[in-house]
């Protein structure tokens, strides 16, 4: 057979124009994705932007083509077209295309049900999804959906993600737009080029087209961050548009967004608050000795008396409730809470901001992208005398003052000052030696096995997320968690008792006293004992296969843990053997192990940190020296003789 191109054939099949055409695509597609269930022969959006009556309307038409390359892809018989009150489905076509010796046949789909796209972590949520079927879905086959979906504000764009869950042979993203929008628009994540850009004119439109080919499916891997952090896609949105009475900006620069953010929070403090909420404030100034303990003490009622709900409907989806309101249903989402500490401390005389912020969810920043994209989160900060930002996150709940919640760690904060003026502050990354787990043991052979009592104590964010553990967890789980949290040595480790205290006092730390023992733990070998005292061996052969993972690891905060272990030497035997000490000073991974003789006992120490919160695929062979040389110290034993 004489051979031809890939578009070539996409082009015919999509034609229909015979088998050999069909066959062709199967193979070719089948050799070059042989490992996968299905492949998008065409997958394909166009956003049009247009200048009617003097405002946008604005919606996008979407279009897949999936071609079934395994009879195990019943997977992907069922769709699902997501909507929301911003972006309203319409217009759903579906259809499977059986192939039957020399041509397809069409089986179209008829009955679409509309479901409401509830999320376990959101209360009240407008969106929703059309869920159907495809009939007859099998090896060689093929799915075809076509659906328009219509933006009620142009601010919302969410842009194009090249990457999906099966992989693509052509894949397109077009932007047609009236002559008088002024658009912005910027590819990120594709170092080695592998989308295509034109730019045209045609039908008194202008267009802007994203290509590529041949793209992989995206894989699934352990703590990898967003997609939008490594994948390539594009980030669009309109500056502004001319209109017969002039030039309209929308999101010409972040003074644009601003104002349309403090639109929603605009009044929000004009009414007197409610008896109840200035009693409130009023106890709580009443018990604080200054103006920072003030924003303390109401930061911490507000985390121990408001529920967190999240709402997304709509416009309420943006704008808050007052303080009032919240006090008196004492739920709300982030921007209720942030809202209602606002107000609290306006009510004590103290000044406060509300403030817009995305998590690292978002890769964005609000000099890039001056647009919805940025933020998904809302919090209060307070400027203190000496000049520190104090960013208060009440919906975690087990955050203390004066630290922001981890999910905000060194992201950009939008902080409205008021009507006409806001600042953008970055938020700390917190360092490691903030976010602290000490443990110390006190060890004894008793026959077989080890026998020994502890104390742990966990400070920062070690705390806050022990904290979050230990609230979830049921009465018969708690010593569950704390035997993972504490648990050494083997599998043969028995916590026999154990008391956990501060755990709900943000502001000290969490204690954990125990005892425990470990059976079989050490081994006799005529007159000696060896014995590993790295009775923690955490990343122990830790490795990232550099040839597989294709993306970044996450990490929710950098941290140090500290260990101090004292072995009874047993009587009638000496040291044989005192392992050396070791230590990597590694950027991402750092360790130092002691071993020292004393007064009847060998003191082990160790000290073992974590400092990244994002790893990118450049920096995994520096993760794999200090993994390395962490587990051949983990290696090391100690040896007691006989005397």
């Amino acid at each position: 057979m004489t051979r031809i191109s890939f578009a070539s054939l996409i082009i015919a099949v999509c034609g229909f124009t015979g088998a050999s055409a069909q066959s062709d695509l199967y193979k070719t597609l089948k050799q070059k994705f042989p490992d996968d269930p299905a492949v998008f022969v065409e997958r394909s959006e166009v956003l049009t932007i247009q200048l009617k009556d003097d405002s946008l309307q604005v919606f996008t038409d979407v279009s897949e083509d999936i071609l079934h390359l395994k009879e195990q892809s019943e997977a992907y018989a069922s769709g699902r077209v997501y909507g929301s009150h911003f972006n309203q489905v319409k217009d759903i076509k579906a259809k499977t295309l059986i192939w039957d010796k020399s041509r397809y046949k069409e089986m179209s789909v008829s009955d679409f049900k509309k479901n409401s796209d509830r999320d376990a972590g959101i209360f009240y949520d407008d969106s929703y999804y059309y869920s159907f079927n495809y009939p007859s879905v099998s090896n060689g086959n093929r799915t075809q959906l076509e659906y328009r979906s219509f933006q009620k504000d142009v601010k919302f764009i969410p842009g194009f993600i090249f990457s999906t869950y099966l992989p693509q042979g052509k894949t397109s993203y077009t932007i047609k737009t009236s002559p008088q929008v002024d658009l912005f628009y910027e590819v990120l994540n594709d170092a080695t080029g592998l989308i295509k850009f034109r730019k045209f004119e045609k039908g008194g439109f202008k267009y802007y087209e994203w290509t590529a080919t041949n793209l992989p499916s995206r894989r699934s891997e352990d703590s990898s961050p967003s997609i939008r952090y490594y994948v390539p896609h594009v980030i669009t949105y309109v500056k502004s548009y001319e209109t017969k009475k002039g030039k309209v900006n929308v999101l010409s620069n972040l003074d644009d967004l601003y104002h349309w953010y403090y639109s929603f929070v605009d009044g929000l403090d004009k009414d007197a608050p409610s008896p109840e909420l200035k009693g409130v404030v009023e106890k709580i100034k009443s018990q604080s000795k200054n103006e920072t303990e003030i924003v303390r003490n109401v930061f911490y009622w507000v985390q121990e008396n408001i529920q967190y709900i999240a709402f997304e409907e709509g416009m309420r989806g943006l704008i808050p409730h007052n303080g009032t309101y919240v006090c008196e249903k004492r739920y709300g989402d982030c921007k209720d809470m942030a809202s209602l500490i606002v107000s609290m401390l306006n009510i004590a005389g103290v000044k406060s901001y509300r403030t817009w912020i995305g998590t690292r969810d978002l890769p964005y920043k609000y000099s890039q992208v001056p647009t919805p994209l940025v933020d998904n989160h809302m919090i209060a900060t307070y400027i203190a005398a000496d000049g520190q930002y104090y960013y208060l996150d009440a919906t975690s709940d087990h955050t203390p003052f004066g630290l922001p919640s981890s999910m905000i760690q060194g992201k950009e904060a939008l902080i409205g000052l008021d009507k006409d003026h806001y600042v953008v502050k970055t938020v700390p990354e917190i360092p490691k030696e903030r976010n602290l787990m000490t443990d110390s043991i006190a060890i004894k052979l008793d026959g077989n096995q080890i026998v020994g009592k502890g104390a742990s104590a966990l400070t920062g964010y070690a705390k806050v997320f022990g904290g979050y553990e230990l609230d979830r967890a049921e009465k018969d789980d708690v010593k569950r968690y704390v035997t993972r949290l504490i648990g050494k040595g083997s599998n043969k480790f028995y916590l026999d008792d154990f008391k956990v205290a501060n755990e709900n006092d943000r502001d000290k730390p969490t204690r954990i006293n125990y005892t425990f023992r470990i059976g079989d733990y050490f081994q006799k070998i005529g007159d000696e004992l060896y014995i590993n005292l790295n009775l923690n061996k955490d990343y122990y052969n830790a490795f990232i296969n550099t040839a597989l993972r294709q993306t970044p690891k996450e990490n929710d905060y950098r941290y140090e843990s500290l260990e101090y272990s004292e072995l009874t030497i047993p009587d009638g035997y000496v040291v044989e053997y005192l392992p050396p000490g070791a230590k990597q000073d590694g950027d991402l991974l750092g360790f130092e192990t002691r071993y020292e003789k004393k007064d009847g006992k060998i003191v082990f120490s160790k000290k073992l940190y974590i400092n990244y919160l994002l790893m990118q695929t450049n920096q995994f062979d520096k993760w794999n020296e200090a993994v390395k040389s962490l587990s051949e110290a983990y290696k090391e034993s100690l040896i007691l003789k006989k005397k």
